[in-house]
């Protein structure tokens, strides 16, 4: 057996590390891009909003946006990723 061929050798790294490449104060507190987000959303278009929801948020994908819009999945699916295009925008300013 190569060395190629072998599974990687992973390696746990010590606290002390971590702690060392851990941002200590992140840019943005949580509640704030809790708070950006909620207006983001609030910002969407019902229908866009609606099938992000259900897609992302509640994690049921295409036919769960499609069950809350009333449309096929692939038109639901088309509209959630509109909404989160809009959504990416809107909240752009936020990335480090």
């Amino acid at each position: 057996m190569t060395s190629s061929d072998r599974p990687p050798r992973l390696r746990m790294l010590p606290p002390h590390v971590v702690d060392a490449v851990r941002d200590p104060a992140p840019a943005h507190s949580e509640a704030a891009v809790l708070d950006r987000l909620e207006r983001a959303l609030a910002a969407l278009p019902p229908a866009e909003r609606a099938a992000v929801v259900a897609a992302v948020g509640y994690a049921e994908g295409p036919v769960g946006a499609a069950m809350e819009v009333e449309l096929d999945p692939e038109q639901a699916d088309a509209l959630a990723r509109a909404g989160l295009q809009l959504l990416r925008g809107a909240m752009a300013d936020l990335e480090d």
